[in-house]
C-alpha cells in the first residue's frame, strides 16, 4: 500500500510581516503544502466546470440578444461571435483533459494552467461595455450594469474554490465596466463605476473567505484520512502483536512446562536415605538449564519488542570473541564429529559486546545443531559499505548442513519457528534463537543476511561498522591463592528457600555465608562482608537496592550485586545508576562466580 504525502496546514502570514506581505499573503494563493489538495482541486475543476461553457453561452446569448433588440447596436454581433467562440474552445478543452491523468507531481502546475484559462472569458466579457455600450440612455446603462455585475458576481462565487480562476474572470470584467462608466458623462454613471469597484472588492473578499474555508475542509479531509489510515495500521499492528504474543506464550507454555515437569519428578524421586545418582543430578541440571535458557530468551524478546534493550556500542576486538566461541563450542562440535574452524582476525567493530556474543553464539549453536557432518566455519572479512563509504566488517557463520528451502528463509527469523520440528521436540531447542539474532542485529544497526541451498549448507552474516582498536589492557597476574580464596558473603533475600539454596551453593564453593531477610538482621551479623547479594524487592515493600546502599554506607559490605526476577527497564537503570552489577534470576553459577571474582579484585 503506497503512503500518501502527509498533509500540512497552509503557512500563515507571520504577525511581523510588512503590510505588502500581509496583502500578498491574503490575495495570492501559492501551491498547497499538500500536493494532494492541488490534485483534488484540479480534478474537481475539470469535472465541475465541464457544463459551465454551455450554461454561460445561454446567458451570453440572452445578454447580447436583448441589447441587439433594444439598441440595434451591431457591436453586439461582434461580441456574440467572440463569446461563443471562446465558450466552444473552453468546452472542447475541458472535455479533452482526463481528470484521472492529473498526478500529484504535476497537480499544482496543471491547476494553475486550468485556472489561468479563465482569463480569456474574463477579457471577452470585459469587452461588452466597449462594443455595445448604450450611450446617453440611463435605463439601458443600468440594465447593462446589473446584468454584467450580477453575472460576474455569481461566477466569482461559483469559482471561489479555484481562487485564481475567480480573479482571472472577475477583475477584468469589473474594472472594465467601472472604467467605461466613469468615462460616461454625468454623475450617475460615475457613481455606478465606483459601485462596480466596491462590488468587485466585496465579491473577492467573500470569495476569498469561502476559498479558504473550502481548502481547509479539503486539507482536513486528507488529514482525517491519514489519521484513519495510521489508526488502522496501528490497530492491525496491535492485532498482529496480540496474535504473535498469544502464539509465543502458547508455545512457551509447552516449552516451559516440559523441563519443570521433569524437574518435579526428579525432586519427588529424591530419597533422603540414599545419595541421588549422578545421572539424575545431570538430568536435573539439564532441566534447570533448559528453564533458564527459555526464560532468558523470552526476556530478551520482551526487551527488544519494547525497545528498551540496553545497547552500548563500543570498539570490540573480534578475535577475543572468536576465541571465546571456540572455547564454548569446540567440545560440542567434536562430540558430534564436526570440524569447528574459527579464523583468527584483526577486525575491530563497533558493537554491543553482550549482544554480539549472543548473536554469534546462537548462529554457531544453530550451525552445529543442523549440520550432520562436515564443517562449521566462522570468519570476518573487510567490506566497504556503499551507502556511506565507511569501512566495515562482514562476520559470517558458514555450515555444510541441511540448508533451508527458499520459502522458509524469512520464516526462520520468526519466534518459535523450526523448519523440521513441528512436534516441538524440546531437545531441538526453543526456536527463539534466530528471532533474537535478527532483533539484536537490528538494534546494533545491522541485519542478518542468509544464503542457503537445501543439502548444501547455509551462511548467516551481518555487517558491522569498523572501529579504531581500543588500547590493550595488560592482564594483572593474580596473587598466590587468589583464585581459590574464600570470601565472606551476605545474602539478603526475603524468601527462605532462596536464602538456603544460596547458602548451600556458596558454602559448597568454600565461602563463608551469612543470611538475612531484612536490613535489621543483616546488621546483627558481625564484621564486614566482601560481597552482598541482595534481592531488588524485599518483603513488606522494602527496596533491596535502598537497603544495600544503606548497609554499604555503614561499612557492612565492600561490594554489592543486585539479583532480581523483575525485567522492567527502569529497574536496570536504577541499579546501574547506583553503580551495582545486576543479575537476573534464575542466576546461573557462572554469573555468581564472576561476581565473586570481581569482588576479590575490588
Amino acid at each position: 500500500m503506497s503512503s500518501s504525502p502527509t498533509p500540512s496546514p497552509a503557512p500563515e502570514t507571520p504577525p511581523s510581516a510588512s503590510p505588502w506581505q500581509r496583502l500578498r499573503g491574503y490575495w495570492v494563493e501559492a501551491p498547497n503544502p499538500n500536493p494532494l489538495v492541488d490534485q483534488s482541486l484540479a480534478r474537481a475543476y475539470i469535472v465541475d466546470t465541464r457544463d459551465t461553457p454551455l450554461s454561460a453561452a445561454m446567458i451570453a446569448a440572452v445578454f447580447w440578444g436583448l441589447f441587439l433588440v433594444l439598441t440595434g447596436n451591431r457591436g453586439t454581433l461582434v461580441w456574440a461571435v467572440l463569446v461563443h467562440a471562446m465558450q466552444w474552445n473552453m468546452h472542447r478543452h475541458l472535455h479533452r483533459v482526463d481528470p484521472a491523468a492529473i498526478d500529484v507531481a504535476s497537480a499544482a502546475r496543471t491547476r494553475r494552467q486550468l485556472e489561468l484559462r479563465m482569463l480569456f472569458p474574463g477579457l471577452v466579457w470585459a469587452l461588452a461595455p466597449w462594443l455595445f455600450f448604450p450611450h446617453g440612455d440611463l435605463a439601458y446603462i443600468l440594465l447593462m450594469y446589473f446584468f454584467v455585475s450580477g453575472t460576474t458576481g455569481v461566477i466569482i462565487a461559483a469559482l471561489a474554490q479555484w481562487w485564481l480562476a475567480a480573479m482571472c474572470f472577475g477583475v477584468p470584467v469589473f474594472l472594465s465596466l467601472a472604467l467605461r462608466l466613469v468615462l460616461e458623462p454625468g454623475s450617475v454613471p460615475v457613481i455606478m463605476g465606483c459601485l462596480a469597484v466596491s462590488q468587485l472588492l466585496a465579491s473577492l473578499h467573500y470569495a476569498r473567505k469561502q476559498n479558504r474555508l473550502i481548502v481547509r475542509s479539503i486539507e482536513n479531509g486528507f488529514e482525517n484520512a491519514r489519521l484513519a489510515e495510521a489508526l488502522s495500521r496501528q490497530l492491525d499492528h496491535v492485532a498482529q502483536m496480540a496474535a504473535q504474543r498469544a502464539r509465543i506464550f502458547a508455545a512457551a507454555n509447552h516449552d516451559l512446562r516440559q523441563p519443570m515437569h521433569a524437574l518435579a519428578i526428579f525432586v519427588d524421586a529424591l530419597d533422603t536415605r540414599s545419595t541421588p545418582s549422578a545421572d539424575n543430578l545431570r538430568f536435573m541440571r539439564d532441566s534447570v538449564d533448559a528453564l533458564r535458557g527459555s526464560i532468558d530468551a523470552l526476556l530478551d524478546i520482551a526487551q527488544l519488542d519494547g525497545g528498551v534493550a540496553p545497547v552500548r556500542l563500543e570498539p570490540l576486538r573480534l578475535d577475543a570473541l572468536f576465541k571465546s566461541l571456540d572455547g564454548r563450542f569446540a567440545a560440542l562440535a567434536e562430540a558430534k564429529g564436526l570440524a569447528l574452524r574459527i579464523r583468527p582476525t584483526e577486525a575491530v567493530v563497533r558493537a554491543d559486546v553482550r549482544m554480539l556474543a549472543r548473536v554469534l553464539g546462537n548462529l554457531v549453536d544453530n550451525a552445529i545443531k543442523y549440520t550432520p557432518s562436515g564443517t562449521v566455519f566462522v570468519l570476518a572479512r573487510r567490506v566497504q559499505r556503499p551507502a556511506n563509504g565507511v569501512p566495515a566488517w562482514r562476520i559470517e557463520v558458514r555450515d555444510s548442513g541441511v540448508g533451508i528451502e527458499a520459502q522458509h528463509r524469512e520464516q526462520v527469523f520468526e519466534e518459535f519457528f523450526q523448519v523440521d520440528n513441528p512436534g516441538r521436540d524440546r531437545s531441538r531447542g526453543l526456536g527463539l534463537g534466530l528471532s533474537l539474532v535478527a532483533g539484536m542485529a537490528q538494534v546494533m544497526g545491522s541485519r542478518i543476511e542468509v544464503r542457503s541451498a537445501p543439502g548444501r549448507g547455509s551462511t548467516f552474516s551481518l555487517v558491522l561498522e569498523g572501529a579504531i582498536a581500543p588500547p590493550a589492557v595488560p592482564e594483572a597476574e593474580p596473587a598466590a591463592g587468589q583464585a581459590t580464596a574464600a570470601i565472606r558473603i551476605l545474602v539478603l533475600d526475603d524468601e527462605q528457600p532462596v536464602r538456603e539454596a544460596m547458602r548451600s551453593l556458596l558454602s559448597g564453593w568454600g565461602h563463608e555465608v551469612a543470611l538475612a531477610s531484612n536490613p535489621r538482621e543483616a546488621l546483627q551479623h558481625g564484621g564486614v562482608f566482601d560481597l552482598m547479594l541482595s534481592d531488588l524487592r524485599l518483603g513488606s515493600g522494602l527496596s533491596g537496592l535502598a537497603a544495600a546502599q544503606a548497609l554499604q554506607a555503614v561499612g557492612k559490605a565492600r561490594n554489592v550485586v543486585i539479583l532480581t526476577g523483575e525485567t522492567a527497564h527502569a529497574n536496570r537503570v536504577e541499579v546501574e545508576r547506583a553503580g551495582y552489577a545486576l543479575i537476573y534470576k534464575p542466576a546461573d553459577a557462572r554469573a555468581l562466580q564472576d561476581a565473586i571474582a570481581a569482588s576479590r579484585v575490588g
